[in-house]
């Protein structure tokens, strides 16, 4: 378990600058937090599976937003129910609720929010004397820096869709509009740098798992262990020392540390993650 304060410790030694006489705490630990997301970004080495749902009629993913929900139970005596949405660390998701012979039977999304590092909790109201109705949110975290794999949750089986590069998965799959043409989803292309697509669009809500590469949250206290893999975790402190000295304008030892961080970057990464066209192909 690695915590803040060893990583202090780490670069001050690196830094010849035990007692943080040249570099303060403060600055140390935000060089800290930025060699965290860089070694995430050259290894992919915080793989997270992010469950979430499918919308239907939705082609476009974008990391931060509300993905689409599930009726978990419908309740009763509902007259007119409304939906509001909390918590998430996001914010601007909202939908509409309709009932049939008193019970919640369809959300309907007018905005899918952003911001948001989990799925906020929603909260059905009624204007009458309905209750019971619960409804879960899927969310594709804003923290999502890479989609490595999309796997589809259909009845009591799991597949894995194909990938293809957008061109090529939009000259097969997008000919029909999303408003003629949906099925059960069988291919995605990442879009851009923060979105992915998929195809043919859903003709319903499906659970789905992400394989995600997500950036870690910043360490600010000294409690909280760092969720990169110990055996990713030696690189950081050369990186952060790399920063203290670029930033001391000490050019030749800040290159020292950045070679050194190559190395043991590339030392303690096994593979390289990367995309799979057909995990099926023989």
């Amino acid at each position: 378990m690695t915590l803040l304060s060893d990583y202090e410790v780490q670069v001050a030694d690196l830094l010849h600058d035990p007692n943080n006489i040249t570099w303060s705490i403060s600055q140390l630990d935000r060089y800290i937090n930025e060699a965290r997301r860089q070694l995430v970004m050259d290894t992919g080495c915080l793989r997270t599976l992010q469950t979430a749902y499918l919308w239907p009629g939705q082609e476009q993913y974008t990391f931060g937003q509300v993905s689409g929900a599930v009726i978990t139970a419908a309740g009763s005596n509902y007259t007119a129910p409304s939906v509001s949405f909390s918590g998430g660390g996001g914010s601007g998701v909202a939908a509409t609720l309709t009932q049939s012979s008193g019970a919640v039977n369809a959300i309907s999304f007018s905005s899918f929010g952003s911001g948001y590092t989990s799925a906020p909790t929603a909260m059905i109201t009624d204007t009458g004397s309905g209750s019971g109705a619960t409804i879960v949110t899927g969310v594709i975290s804003v923290q999502t820096y890479d989609v490595l794999g999309v796997n589809v949750i259909w009845g009591n089986e799991r597949y894995q869709m194909l990938w293809q590069p957008w061109s090529v998965m939009s000259a097969r799959l997008r000919v029909w509009l999303s408003s003629a043409y949906q099925r059960q989803p069988v291919m995605w292309s990442a879009y851009g740098d923060n979105s992915f697509f998929i195809e043919p669009p859903p003709d319903q809500p499906y659970q789905f798992e992400l394989d995600s590469v997500v950036l870690p949250t910043n360490l600010s206290d000294y409690v909280t262990s760092d969720p990169i893999p110990l055996a990713a975790q030696d690189p950081i402190k050369f990186y952060a020392a790399y920063l203290a000295k670029l930033y001391e304008q000490a050019f030749g030892e800040s290159e020292m540390h950045r070679e050194n961080y190559r190395r043991r970057m590339i030392e303690c990464s096994n593979a390289y993650t990367r995309r799979i066209p057909n995990a099926y192909e023989t």
